[in-house]
C-alpha cells in the first residue's frame, strides 16, 4: 500500500524567515493565522524556527484574565507598563489571534500573563461556538462592534448609551445582555431588529438579554431580534 504521509517533526515549532527586520529572542510573531514566540533570534532573511507549543510568560495589557481563560494577541497592543503599540497578550478576541490558555490569573497591572501555547490556526476566535466569543462592552456612547459573532456583557455605571451598526454578514450572531446594572442601558440600532420596525434596545435590569441574528431583506442586512429576555423594544 503506498504510503498516505511522511512524518516531518513532533509539530512543537515551525519554520521561519524573517523579511524586512531581525527577529529578537522572545519576540511574538503572527504568521499564517498562527501565533508563535521566537525562542532565539533571527536574522532578517535568515532560516530559523519559532516555538509553537510550551509555557511562556508574555507581554500583557491592561486587562483581566482568568485562569484557564483564551488568550489573544493583539499585535499593536499596549503591554502594561511596556512601549504602547508593540503588541500585548489580552482577552479580547475582536481583531486579534489566539495564543493559547491562561495557567494563572493576571489583573489589569500585571506585566505579564503565563501562557500555554496552542500552536494551531483550528481555534480563533471561537472554542466552541460562534457565541462563545467575548466581545468587549465599548462603553458608554461607543459603538459595539461588528466584526464577528460573539457575546457582549454589557455594564454600566449610569444611564449610558450604546450603538449598533449593521451586521457583517447573513447568519452573525451577536448576544447581548447586562451584566452589571448600574443603570439603563439603551443601544440604537442602525437597523430595524423586528418586522414591527423597532430600532432600539433597553436593558433595565441586570440579567435582561437579547439574541440578534444576522438575516437579509432585500439586499440589505439587517438584525433580527431571535430571543428577548426583558428587554425593551422601541422606536426612534
Amino acid at each position: 500500500m503506498t504510503a498516505h504521509a511522511t512524518f516531518i517533526a513532533q509539530g512543537e515549532s515551525m519554520d521561519y524567515t524573517p523579511s524586512g527586520a531581525d527577529v529578537t529572542a522572545g519576540q511574538v510573531v503572527v504568521t499564517s493565522n498562527v501565533v508563535g514566540i521566537a525562542k532565539e533570534g533571527i536574522v532578517d532573511g535568515v532560516l530559523g524556527a519559532l516555538a509553537l507549543s510550551g509555557i511562556f510568560d508574555v507581554v500583557h495589557a491592561a486587562d483581566e484574565i482568568s485562569a484557564g481563560a483564551a488568550v489573544y494577541w493583539d499585535e499593536d497592543g499596549n503591554p502594561y507598563g511596556g512601549t504602547a503599540g508593540t503588541g500585548a497578550a489580552t482577552a479580547t478576541s475582536t481583531n486579534n489571534t489566539f495564543m493559547g490558555w491562561a495557567l494563572a490569573a493576571a489583573t489589569a497591572t500585571d506585566g505579564t500573563v503565563r501562557v500555554k501555547m496552542f500552536g494551531s490556526p483550528s481555534v480563533t476566535v471561537n472554542q466552541y461556538g460562534p457565541l462563545n466569543n467575548a466581545i468587549a462592552d465599548p462603553g458608554d456612547a461607543a459603538a459595539i462592534p461588528v466584526t464577528a459573532s460573539g457575546c457582549v456583557d454589557l455594564v454600566t455605571e449610569g444611564a449610558e448609551t450604546r450603538t449598533l451598526a449593521a451586521p457583517t454578514i447573513a447568519g452573525q450572531l451577536l448576544l447581548l445582555s447586562l451584566k452589571t446594572d448600574g443603570g439603563d442601558c439603551v443601544i440604537t440600532c442602525a437597523t430595524t431588529v423586528n418586522q414591527t420596525g423597532n430600532n432600539t434596545i433597553t436593558f433595565d435590569d441586570a440579567g435582561d438579554a437579547v439574541l440578534l441574528i444576522a438575516k437579509r431583506n432585500g439586499t440589505d442586512l439587517r438584525w433580527s431580534v431571535v430571543v428577548n429576555d426583558g428587554a425593551t423594544l422601541s422606536t426612534v
